[in-house]
């Protein structure tokens, strides 16, 4: 029987209601990385690694960076009123004060900026110091969780990163190549040895990073490695104890998918310890141990759904790992 014209503004009305609901309970359709990546994240300023004390000519040791109130993981953004966005600036300025002359730094950490107050001493090698450690950027190998192509977007690593509470959230992520493996042991996590690509081939920008990884925009897609149609997204509910896949670039710049078993499900975990598993392929074993740094923000994958990203090894257990839900990491 051939299909009735609809004749009314009323039934037209419900026939698009009818549309547009369907379409909203439509799922998020993205796709699957394991791509190991390069990533590059910047601090907008100098960022305090650690803090050390200084020798000066007549012997004695001291911090002034300490003594002030600085801290492991605080930002330098500006000295005497001007911004110093790097390193570079900011040791060329505090080297143009004189000796004993007060230095006036700005400096961001987690909960905002403050004025810090501090007098640089002269160091043996004859340069103004403060008795920090400070570095431009972090950078480190990680992995892909997943790429939206209807938003451009991207989310990986599926943990946080040195410095991220007080970075500013810039930097970029570049294409990577896996030379090596150093196999986990108990006790001793393994590694993946990863370089930059040749020419340093750029995938995208961070925008945002945090507690459960870095996110951001591809900018050039045609450097992904796209092994997969999309999934769809599954919530918390989609996890339960079974058999899933990881999706892993292990050695060249090939991604692989690895048997797991997840053997527990946290829902209420906030910490990136969501999904509980254990390692059963064989040669995933073989080659890593189980689960190694760099690999954090393989995507987990069950049920045909991508529910989640890989975040941390069990030290003890190398064939055991955590991850975290993917909807944790939006």
């Amino acid at each position: 029987m051939p299909f009735k014209k609809i004749r009314t503004a009323a039934a037209l009305a419900s026939l698009l209601l009818w549309t547009c609901a369907a379409a909203d309970d439509a799922p998020r359709m993205v796709v699957p990385g394991g791509q190991s990546v390069g990533v590059s994240l910047s601090y907008g300023g100098a960022y305090v690694d650690d803090l050390g004390e200084i020798e000066t000519a007549d012997g004695t040791e001291t911090s002034p960076a300490a003594e002030a109130g600085i801290k492991k993981g605080d930002i330098i953004t500006a000295l005497n009123g001007k911004e110093t966005g790097t390193v570079d600036e900011f040791t060329k300025r505090l080297n143009r004060l004189g000796d004993g002359e007060e230095a006036e730094l700005t400096v961001r950490d987690g909960s905002g900026s403050r004025e810090v107050s501090l007098v640089p001493v002269r160091a043996l090698d004859g340069r103004l110091k403060i008795g920090a450690w400070i570095m431009d950027a972090a950078s480190g190998v990680g992995t892909i969780t997943y790429y939206d192509p209807a938003t451009g977007g991207f989310a990986a690593v599926g943990h946080s990163i040195t410095g991220t509470e007080t970075a500013d959230g810039g930097g970029d992520v570049y294409k990577a190549e896996i030379v090596g493996v150093r196999k986990g042991e108990a006790g001793a996590p393994g590694e993946l040895i990863g370089v930059y690509s040749e020419n340093r081939r750029k995938i995208g920008e961070i925008s945002g990073c945090g507690s459960h990884g870095i996110s951001g925009t591809v900018s050039n897609p045609e450097n992904l490695i796209s092994v997969r149609q999309p999934v769809p997204v599954g919530d918390k509910d989609s996890a339960h104890k079974g058999e899933a896949i990881i999706c892993s670039n292990i050695e060249g710049s090939g991604i692989g998918d690895y048997s797991i078993e997840i053997t527990d499900v946290n829902k209420d975990d906030n910490e990136g310890k969501n999904i509980i598993f254990k390692v059963t392929d064989r040669e995933l074993i073989s080659k890593t141990g189980g689960i190694v740094r760099g690999m954090s923000g393989s995507p987990i994958i069950q049920d045909g759904k991508l529910i989640g990203s890989v975040t941390h090894v069990l030290v003890k257990e190398p064939d055991m790992g955590y991850g975290v839900f993917v909807e944790n990491m939006d």
